[in-house]
């Protein structure tokens, strides 16, 4: 009865041991796994850079398209509105960007002059000066101003130069009731072309400000969980270790309990073997 007891005893420690040790190989598993995973991560934050702002593209048609659309719209009154005085412009400097600043001002004075009007003195300056602040939204340098100040010039030619977009204009100017309004409805309009490319570009630097200042929080934030990472790859893989230890004993246990079970069963044998001599004696 007590063999019996013994060998039940046995086999319930037998499973018992199975089960642990496939518990300690799926929680080694899971360790390596996760401190492998922490220690790319941990690393991978460590040299965490932001990332640069793409700037997007002026979209001259939607610019356009908006331009029409507005056609539509009844004129409201407005504070009148002083036409100006004839001024010379100054003398254009003889370099690439002045150039094209000055295809820019033939534009916007041929078209303003057909209702009038004139050009400010002060449209030249700053046509420079917004291609000298915008530019980099294009690259550093002659380049990326240059590139600005074709792209402004292509803007004033898509919506200055169309026959359709100046006779849609005409139209619009032509219902006004009042000199008064119609005056206001160019000036309105005018002023709307001249600032659509310069504000878009505005608005893309102050996103990328923006966004370079959320990116630097970002990399501040991974760099300083790095550390953080590091140490819980380092403890899980201190746990890998000790898992590794208690398997070991496992095993150990395992191996010197079915020698044990072997002997005893091998001691029972030989004094049977004995009582049977005594017993035919």
């Amino acid at each position: 009865m007590s063999n019996e007891r013994q060998s039940l005893t046995n086999r319930l420690e037998e499973l018992f041991l199975s089960i642990l040790r496939y518990v300690i190989l799926l929680v080694l598993a899971l360790s390596v796994i996760a401190s492998i995973g922490l220690l790319i991560s941990g690393v991978s934050d460590t040299s965490a850079k932001p990332e640069k702002y793409k700037y997007e593209k002026f979209d001259s048609k939607q610019l356009a398209n908006d331009l029409k659309e507005s056609m539509k719209d009844e004129a409201k009154p407005a504070p009148e509105q002083k036409k100006a005085t004839d001024k010379k412009q100054p003398a254009p400097k003889n370099d690439k960007l002045q150039e094209e600043i000055d295809k820019q001002v033939k534009i916007l004075s041929d078209f303003i002059s057909k209702y009038g009007f004139e050009v400010n003195q002060s449209l030249t300056t700053n046509l420079v000066n917004r291609a000298n602040k915008y530019g980099i939204v294009y690259g550093e340098g002659e380049a990326g101003i240059m590139e600005y100040a074709k792209g402004q010039t292509q803007v004033f030619e898509l919506i200055l130069l169309d026959k359709d977009m100046n006779a849609l204009v005409q139209k619009k100017y032509n219902s006004q009731s009042e000199q008064e309004f119609k005056d206001s409805f160019i000036k309105e309009y005018f002023d709307r072309v001249i600032s659509a490319y310069p504000d878009f570009h505005e608005n893309q630097i102050n996103q990328s400000v923006q966004f370079e200042q959320e990116q630097n929080a970002e990399a501040l934030l991974k760099k300083a969980g790095a550390a953080m990472k590091l140490y819980i790859a380092a403890g899980l893989f201190a746990a890998f270790l000790l898992i590794s230890l208690i398997l070991v004993l496992v095993k150990i246990e395992r191996n010197l309990r079915v020698v044990r079970i072997d002997s005893e069963e091998s001691g029972i044998l030989s004094a049977n073997t004995v009582s049977a001599g005594q017993e035919s004696s």
